[in-house]
C-alpha cells in the first residue's frame, strides 16, 4: 500500500495520494480489460443479450475509471507544476527527496498502468472493427431479405410516406376515373 512518507513535504504527500489513486487504478484497467476480451467473444457469437450485459459492464467500469483518472491528472497536474516537468517519469525523476524504492515502486505502477491502457486501446479497436464489419454484415442480410421480400430497401421515413400517399392517390384517381366514366367494377370480372 502506501509507504512513502508525507512527512517528507508536499511533493511526497502528492506522491502519496498519487500511489493511492494508482494502485486501485490497476485492476479497474484489467477488468474493462477482461470485458473486452468478452465483448469480443459476445460479438463473435452474435448474442445480442449478451452483448447488452457487456456493455453495461464496461459503461460502469469506465465510469469508476474515468473518476480514478480525474484524480489521477490533478495529482499529475500538482506535481508537474510544483517541479516544473512534464509527465510523471519526469515527476519521477525529479522527486528526489522521495526514497528511491518508493519511486521505484510508482514507477512500476506507471508502466503496469501504461501497458494495460495501451492493451486497452488496442482491444477497443479491434473490437470496433470486428462490431463494424457485424453490422455491415447484418445490414447486408437485411437488404437481401427486403429484396426477396419485395420491400423497397431504403429506410428514409418521408420517402415512404410519399410513396404511400402517392399509391393511395393513385387508387383514389383510378376509382374516381373509372366511376366517372361510367365503368363500375364489379368482383369477378361480372357486369353489374
Amino acid at each position: 500500500m502506501v509507504s512513502i512518507d508525507p512527512g517528507l513535504g508536499g511533493v511526497a504527500h502528492r506522491l502519496a495520494d498519487l500511489e493511492a489513486v494508482l494502485i486501485p487504478l490497476v485492476p479497474v484497467l484489467e477488468q474493462l480489460q477482461h470485458a473486452q476480451i468478452e465483448q469480443r467473444q459476445v460479438i463473435v457469437n452474435g448474442d445480442l443479450s449478451a452483448m447488452v450485459v457487456v456493455n453495461t459492464r464496461i459503461e460502469e467500469t469506465s465510469a469508476r475509471i474515468a473518476l480514478l483518472e480525474q484524480r489521477r491528472q490533478a495529482i499529475q497536474s500538482e506535481l508537474e507544476g510544483e517541479l516544473g516537468v512534464h509527465g510523471l517519469r519526469a515527476v519521477l525523476k525529479t522527486a528526489r527527496m522521495v526514497p528511491a524504492e518508493d519511486r521505484a515502486r510508482l514507477g512500476q505502477l506507471v508502466v503496469q498502468v501504461a501497458r494495460v491502457v495501451r492493451d486497452l486501446r488496442e482491444q477497443g479497436q479491434n473490437n470496433a472493427a470486428l462490431l463494424e464489419a457485424a453490422i455491415g454484415a447484418a445490414s447486408r442480410t437485411r437488404q437481401v431479405l427486403e429484396r426477396l421480400m419485395g420491400a423497397d430497401t431504403t429506410y428514409d421515413p418521408k420517402k415512404a410516406r410519399r410513396q404511400q400517399a402517392a399509391m393511395r392517390a393513385r387508387a383514389s384517381l383510378v376509382a374516381a376515373t373509372s366511376v366517372a366514366a361510367g365503368d363500375v367494377l364489379v368482383p369477378n370480372g361480372g357486369t353489374p
